[in-house]
């Protein structure tokens, strides 16, 4: 009777002992004398009834690691830094196109037919130019490319686009190309005379209208062109100062 007495109760200690470890972490001491205790009961046949093993130490560490993770102080959510907003800019007028045509117009018209064919068509975009080079301001706001009118100090809108309609405003993430033509010129003291974008921001149904017929065409896709709306316009402004906003408020570019 003692004898069975005496195995039940270790069967119970070892079984209170393998459960308490399963659940709470316990002191090294008391893990040893589990295990020596586990190891002393045996049957009669000499097998033992139980035994401390790898996997109720594998137990142990991964609820105790659970645990740990579980009541650990979480690592502030990282969030990503806002971008800056960049200041409004209106680019600086560039007179080099107007006076450019101007020039070029005055010398044809001194020259017998040629005044009629040339210099006067040359002189007239010239004297247009040099009105629009004082009229239109190209500003750069914090979300979008606007055509303005005025001064610094008092620009307005210039109304609906005469081509395709809607506001001369486009966003920045509408851009899917860029250029300035002739190409190369410009880093050239003459500078370019036109200035290209491309938008996603204008209807689609207007997108073939004009030179957007050809820029849109299969072959242009097929060629890596990206569907959009054209623009151009002259050059009457610092096209270096230009690109360099283009550049900086990251507009796409093929």
């Amino acid at each position: 009777m003692l004898s069975r007495s005496f195995l039940t109760t270790g069967v119970v200690i070892a079984t209170f002992s393998a459960a308490a470890s399963g659940f709470a972490p316990v002191h090294d001491t008391f893990r040893h004398g589990h295990h020596l205790l586990s190891s002393s009961v045996r049957t009669s046949s000499g097998l033992p009834l139980y035994s401390s093993s790898t996997s109720d130490n594998n137990l142990f560490d991964s609820v105790s690691q659970q645990l740990t993770s579980l009541f650990a102080p979480k690592d502030e959510v990282r969030k990503e830094p806002k971008k800056p907003v960049l200041p409004d800019v209106v680019i600086n007028r560039d007179f080099k196109l107007a006076a450019a045509f101007l020039i070029l117009g005055l010398l044809l018209d001194t020259i017998p037919y040629v005044q009629i064919l040339l210099g006067l068509p040359i002189t007239l975009l010239g004297i247009l130019f040099l009105v629009q080079t004082f009229r239109i301001r190209f500003v750069f706001e914090s979300d979008s490319f606007t055509l303005k009118t005025g001064n610094d100090d008092n620009l307005s809108d210039t109304g609906e686009n005469i081509v395709v309609g809607g506001e001369n405003r486009w966003t920045y993430d509408s851009f899917v190309n860029y250029d300035f033509f002739p190409r190369g010129w410009i880093d050239q003291p003459q500078g370019p005379i036109l200035v290209y974008f491309k938008e996603t921001q204008t209807p689609e149904t207007e997108w073939n209208t004009g030179p957007g017929a050809k820029a849109n065409s299969e072959e242009a896709i097929a060629a890596g062109a990206v569907p959009g709306q054209v623009h151009f316009f002259p050059a009457l402004c610092d096209a270096k100062q230009i690109r360099a906003e283009f550049e900086r408020r990251g507009c796409a570019k093929l």
